[in-house]
């Protein structure tokens, strides 16, 4: 617990940096991008996994909340954004695996699993048990992580218009408000338990936010977190985000990021031309569609949609859909692909 109050201090130094400078997520980006630096320089740090699980299960009630009775109607209509996620998860890994391949040279078994758009830690622990570079693997998704949160909040707060909806919340919440607090703590726990039980991939978000979300689309709760706990979830969220390259070199890590950042602009390419081609079809916004797609992990990306305003319950929902598919479909298809190379002695 040292060590954690050690890391959210430095990462809250950050934070304040960042909120008074009046940047987007300013308290995720912010610790983030200090942490990640004296993390890289072999400062010892560390943020409890338990701290860390109930402030993403905050989030989930925060993105639950932000439901409404008319997702439920809408819930229909965005079926078609499945067979879009599908295209993009396909090109994109692709695409990914290729750029790997040819610019990286990486292996095989590590340009594959490196190049799954979502579920870092499945990516890695598989990949390093099938013979791949594990350290690798790991560097590639969290620093695609890392740019996205750096780069997609300031593209869409500068270059987009966009209704920021957490601002206008009381900081510390309305006291009128208690009862239904009181429930969303219960939604939070309850949701955490079922999604536990259930194995629901990343229980700990998307256990509270289904709870919470049937709880507001039925009219039981209107009420949302005060604005301080999403704070302090965007702290510890962000300072676990730059825990993650502890033990890394700066020469490790700059080539990570090179060829991450090559990898990240390939999968937001893919992104942005299959929203601009099919958010008249679909029904949403193009930055809506942008964020859904976009290869970044479940509770950053969401985060960054409820920080903007955009599309969150989509958002939300395609995210915790494509984080499942990948997850349970990528590592049972490496055999069949692993198969299909070595029958045609393929390069690639």
């Amino acid at each position: 617990m040292i060590k954690t109050i050690k890391s959210l201090s430095i990462g809250a130094v950050g934070g304040a940096v960042f909120f008074w400078l009046d940047l987007p997520l300013a308290w995720m980006m912010g610790s983030m991008c200090l942490v990640t630096l004296l993390a890289v320089r072999g400062m010892n740090l560390s943020v409890n996994g338990t701290l860390r699980n109930i402030m993403v299960s905050v989030l989930g009630v925060m993105l639950g909340s932000s439901f409404s009775a008319e997702t439920l109607d809408k819930i229909l209509e965005w079926s078609n954004g499945l067979l879009l996620l599908a295209v993009s998860i396909i090109l994109s890994m692709t695409a990914s695996y290729l750029y790997f391949r040819i610019i990286g040279r990486f292996d095989r078994v590590t340009a594959y699993f490196a190049s799954a758009p979502g579920g870092f830690n499945v990516m890695y622990e598989v990949g390093e048990a099938k013979g791949g570079d594990g350290r690798s693997i790991a560097l590639i998704h969290a620093t695609r992580i890392l740019l996205l949160v750096m780069t997609v909040p300031l593209v869409f707060r500068y270059g987009v218009e966009t209704t920021t909806m957490v601002e206008t919340l009381p900081l510390f919440g309305d006291w009128k408000d208690l009862p239904e607090y009181g429930w969303l703590l219960a939604a939070a726990v309850s949701g955490y338990l079922i999604g536990k039980i259930l194995n629901f991939p990343a229980y700990h978000l998307m256990g509270p936010l289904l709870v919470a979300a049937i709880m507001e689309m039925t009219g039981f709760i209107s009420a949302k977190p005060p604005m301080i706990l999403v704070y302090a979830a965007q702290l510890v969220i962000g300072t676990a985000i730059g825990l993650r390259f502890l033990g890394t070199t700066l020469q490790e890590i700059r080539r990570v990021i090179l060829l991450s950042i090559g990898s990240t602009g390939l999968m937001m390419l893919i992104a942005t031309v299959l929203s601009l081609i099919t958010s008249a079809y679909i029904g949403i916004s193009v930055p809506g569609l942008v964020l859904a797609l976009s290869p970044g992990g479940l509770a950053e990306m969401s985060l960054v949609a409820l920080a903007l305003g955009i599309d969150v319950a989509f958002v939300s929902i395609m995210h915790v859909i494509r984080i499942a598919v990948i997850i349970a479909i990528i590592p049972l298809l490496y055999p069949l692909f692993r198969k299909w190379v070595i029958q045609r002695k393929e390069n690639f």
